[in-house]
């Protein structure tokens, strides 16, 4: 039997191999091989085997990406405020559909401690606007025009009455919200009104742009109040505007 070993390479960097060999028609179909490699460094199937087994470790180590840090977030229906001290502040609007003026401060209070929050405080000018826009929402989708929002705040001693100018009549209670940013008065307030009860508080005006007074409502309310504006009132009820809301405020939770 005679074979004929050739080898040509070619100029694209190809390499030929041809087999041929003598022997009957058989041993020519059968004995003829044609093949060619690269020499551009394709790995060998061993080699491609041993590369996709060093893979697949890989893929156990490197796959999956890194876990982002925990967050503190709020629940869903919460607003999601940062803080200036980098605390997540949460606030929920309640609408508890109280539209008769019986719910106190105190009443939202005990319903925000059943959420496990309390009634809150503004930080900022951007906290007090965007729960005022977002509660005028709710007060709109209930047809009304006007509401009164309880928030967490007690004057400081010794001003009561006659109150003790716009940013010394009262003190935050959410053991969270500090200074005065939060703080924008509706005309002639915090007044100097001897309100019933042992403190006076902060409710904040939700009413419409186009608010006209209808029954149990005051006309004076229009020229006195914007959306948003705080109001220095009596703590206790029964209070005006006779729909009630109030706004709740806790630290956002690790998620």
């Amino acid at each position: 039997m005679r074979f004929l070993f050739c080898i040509f390479l070619f100029s694209s960097g190809t390499l030929a191999i041809f087999l041929e060999g003598g022997g009957g028609g058989h041993g020519g179909h059968g004995g003829h091989f044609s093949g060619s490699s690269s020499s551009s460094g394709s790995s060998s199937s061993e080699e491609r085997g041993h590369h996709h087994h060093g893979h697949g470790h890989g893929g156990h180590g490197h796959g999956r990406p890194p876990r982002p840090p925990p967050q503190n977030e709020c629940d869903n229906g919460w607003l999601r405020f940062e803080r200036p001290n980098g605390v997540i502040w949460c606030i929920y609007i309640a609408t508890p559909g109280v539209t008769n003026g019986y719910l106190s401060q105190q009443e939202a209070q005990t319903a925000c401690t059943g959420m496990g929050a309390t009634l809150t405080g503004f930080q900022n000018e951007n906290e007090r606007m965007t729960v005022a826009n977002e509660a005028f929402k709710k007060l709109a989708s209930m047809g009304g025009q006007v509401a009164g929002l309880w928030l967490g705040a007690t004057n400081l001693p010794g001003c009561r009455s006659p109150s003790c100018g716009p940013y010394n009549t009262f003190q935050w209670t959410d053991g969270q919200t500090t200074g005065i940013g939060g703080l924008k008065w509706g005309v002639g307030e915090p007044d100097n009104n001897n309100w019933p009860g042992s403190t006076a508080c902060i409710q904040q005006f939700i009413i419409s742009p186009n608010f006209v007074a209808g029954a149990n409502e005051f006309a004076g309310w229009k020229g006195s109040f914007v959306n948003g504006d705080l109001d220095k009132y009596q703590c206790t009820s029964p209070a005006y505007p006779y729909t009630r809301f109030y706004a709740c405020g806790k630290v956002g939770v690790r998620r």
